[in-house]
């Protein structure tokens, strides 16, 4: 009977089908999400070298109302906002997109005012929360979000490309780092043409391996710098503006201002320093590895470092009233070469 019962048991186990183990993606979906965990602490996780393609991922069609992971992402970000006594971030008030998560997880979204699709439109990409302990760009960026929706003139035949928190891992910590949760500085970490020279000697030799600066094992290796480089890809932004803290400074990386982009460039550059009361502008160096050397100087993407006065997270708005010109000047330029190049022929032939 006990060899009987074995061989019947054995015949089941062998019309046992086993389950397809499904495609891991990034890309978010409403179907069998699991909860993403509300937390104000980020634990630690112990770096793992991860291959990843540097192919540009292709962008899905949206649904209008957001999913759960990005839902739940908002009620983390609610809760920081709450921390820092800084009101109704309003996250939930806006439709995100979202296909690519953080090491540890955290949607990493942005939001688009005008045509998602359009090929030829004054486009304009505002990027914050880059390094997670500085605080108030974040608030910045939640502050601009507000504000172009309230003031919908500002966008008449143009696009605004804004991504609030590009570093969340780093800025959902009890103790924000400028790191993300791999240990990587994701503003030395671009494809740049000098990375595989001089990232690494230079973070040996220059920085004496700084931990809040190191660039990474290779060059486009985290999730944050992929995201970046992918939305500048996708929507190809004829000017970027990176919010930072807190060096006091407006820098600029981009075309000489020789040429007609340059110039336009320049007088942008003007522009927003006199609006925000003459704020310093500096010709800061640029790094290897960094966003402004990537689009600025290697593809001519006139591309603005807006570094705040500080990090005080009890100022936010007074930051936000000082620049909000600023930025709607820079969103109204248009500095697209060809644009530029047609209204000069125009000009010319008026005359």
């Amino acid at each position: 009977m006990k060899y009987i019962f074995i061989l019947i048991l054995f015949t089941a186990c062998n019309h046992v089908k086993p389950l397809k183990k499904q495609a891991n993606t990034n890309v978010d979906t409403k179907v069998s999400e699991e909860p993403v965990i509300k937390r104000l602490v980020v634990t630690e996780v112990n770096d793992k070298e991860v291959t990843i393609s540097p192919k540009i991922n292709t962008f899905p069609v949206f649904t209008k109302e957001n999913t759960y992971k990005v839902k739940t992402h908002c009620d983390n970000i609610n809760l920081y906002f709450k921390k820092y006594d800084w009101g109704k971030s309003k996250c939930h008030e806006f439709t995100w997109h979202h296909v690519r998560n953080s090491h540890l997880g955290n949607p990493i979204t942005w939001f688009v005012f005008g045509d998602d699709d359009a090929k030829d439109v004054n486009t304009t990409m505002i990027l914050c929360g880059v390094h997670g302990d500085e605080i108030t760009p974040v608030k910045f960026c939640f502050d601009v979000l507000d504000d172009l929706r309230k003031n919908p003139s500002v966008l008449k035949d143009r696009r605004v490309v804004l991504a609030p928190l590009v570093t969340p891992d780093s800025f959902f910590k009890n103790r924000p780092t400028r790191t993300n949760a791999r240990g990587v500085d994701v503003n030395r970490n671009f494809p740049t043409k000098d990375w595989a020279k001089n990232a690494k000697r230079l973070w040996i030799k220059r920085y004496r391996k700084d931990k809040r600066r190191y660039p990474g094992k290779y060059a486009l290796s985290e999730q944050e710098t992929i995201f970046q480089v992918n939305l500048i890809n996708r929507y190809k932004p004829n000017k970027i503006i990176s919010i930072h803290s807190p060096l006091t400074l407006l820098d600029y990386d981009g075309p000489t201002f020789g040429n007609l982009t340059g110039k336009a460039a320049k007088k942008l550059l003007i522009q927003m320093s006199n609006s925000a009361g003459k704020y310093k502008v500096s010709n800061y160096p640029f790094f290897t590895g960094s966003l402004g050397n990537w689009a600025g100087n290697e593809r001519d993407i006139p591309t603005y470092t807006l570094e705040l006065p500080n990090s005080d997270w009890h100022k936010t708005d007074r930051y936000f009233k000082m620049f909000r010109t600023a930025i709607h000047q820079a969103i109204k330029n248009d500095l697209s070469h060809d644009r530029l190049k047609k209204k000069v022929s125009k000009s010319g032939q008026q005359q």
